[in-house]
């Protein structure tokens, strides 16, 4: 990836996973190779360690200006009080808050975490207290709901997505439209949301629709973050995308998914460079450059099928600005909040003492205190 052809804008991406801090050096070196200033860990729940949030906060501590977390929730609540998951959850905002996180991530929206947890629905009066307290805190959301509808058609998923289990039109998913229909509730009766949709609210071949909803709802934003399908759907219509990215050019937000192949590996794996360079290729390509591309050979994971021409839409340099930081900026902060190393060690203690009566999790995963031992040490040791 030669970065000397593309535009010279300050880059913060706001989709980035982080599984361990073992991948904290390699990591830093991959966003320094691609021109990534500034990066937003998104956290998202673990099965053997309930809580990827130390990790985050640790590398934050570690690169205090640079990085951004969005915490994640205690899913065990929805096992433990499905009832009260709306206060408990609202109760843990300030908490997290308190701690450096400068949002929440939400993946409870993907199809099978919906069928994995006993989750209410989310327009349900169980919930309330939560989205009202989050509206009330202006505290930003990145929020994963649904995924490419084409993942309920068995004629037209992919290979690569069948054989992860994400085929949802058996009839023992949520159907997406049902789904929608909650997260329009939400909207509507808490306007004051801020919430950044991840992978282009997976509404990128109903341009029409989406601009309905960034009319209707001015906090709203959406990524730009791979499922290959949204960037095959903007080039079937390249002239009708480009005048939804001008219109829109306020809402769009730049993201990469930078670190989920080294997330989902059993076993795991570090942050790739070739991997993630395609991520930031592929996107890049398409803002910044009029014409065809395609995706090499060897393309990444869960892009699919290489060979695929797309085109892409030449921006102004004025409205790249947006998307690659400023948007960003406006929705989340210029900079990040500042870790409090006394409340992580609060919240690793809680992990630590959660984790022995869990046993082993789902899929026969063992609970595995050493993270949440190993940050709370860190931290006791700058104190």
């Amino acid at each position: 990836m030669n970065l000397d052809h593309y535009a010279p804008c300050q880059v913060i991406d706001c989709h980035i996973h982080y599984r361990h801090p073992s991948q904290m050096d390699h990591l830093m070196r991959v966003c320094d190779a691609l021109s990534i200033e500034r990066l937003n860990i998104v956290c998202t729940p673990d099965r053997a360690r309930l809580s990827l949030v130390p990790d985050a906060l640790h590398l934050k501590a570690h690169y205090p200006q640079r990085v951004f977390v969005f915490g994640g929730l205690d899913i065990s609540s929805y096992f433990r009080a499905p009832e009260r998951v709306g206060i408990m959850f609202a109760e843990t905002l300030g908490f997290l808050a308190a701690a450096g996180c400068d949002g929440i991530k939400m993946i409870e929206g993907k199809p099978d975490m919906r069928k994995m947890l006993p989750i209410p629905p989310f327009d349900s009066p169980v919930f309330e207290p939560y989205w009202q307290k989050l509206a009330q805190m202006q505290m930003p959301l990145l929020f994963h709901v649904n995924d490419p509808e084409e993942f309920w058609d068995a004629a037209r998923i992919p290979d690569w997505a069948a054989e992860r289990g994400w085929y949802y039109g058996d009839g023992t998913f949520i159907d997406n439209e049902r789904q929608y229909n909650e997260i329009f509730n939400i909207l509507t009766q808490n306007p004051d949301l801020k919430v950044i949709f991840a992978h282009f609210f997976f509404l990128s071949a109903q341009l029409e629709r989406l601009a309905d909803l960034l009319e209707r709802f001015p906090n709203i934003c959406v990524d730009l973050t791979p499922g290959i399908e949204m960037y095959r759907n903007f080039s079937a219509n390249i002239e009708k995308t480009r005048e939804f990215f001008l219109r829109y050019q306020d809402r769009i937000l730049f993201g990469t998914d930078i670190g989920a192949k080294a997330l989902l590996s059993i076993p795991q794996t570090d942050i790739q460079l070739a991997e993630s360079s395609e991520r930031v290729t592929v996107i890049r390509n398409f803002l910044e450059n009029p014409g065809e591309f395609q995706l090499r050979p060897d393309t990444g994971f869960l892009f699919g099928a290489p060979g695929v021409s797309f085109r892409g839409l030449g921006l102004p340099l004025s409205v790249l600005e947006k998307i690659y930081s400023r948007n960003y900026e406006w929705i989340v902060s210029p900079t990040p909040r500042t870790v409090d190393g006394r409340v992580v060690i609060e919240m690793c203690a809680q992990i630590e003492q959660a984790l022995p009566s869990m046993g082993a999790g789902p899929a026969g995963a063992v609970a595995d205190p050493s993270v949440a031992c190993m940050v709370r040490s860190f931290f006791e040791s700058r104190i």
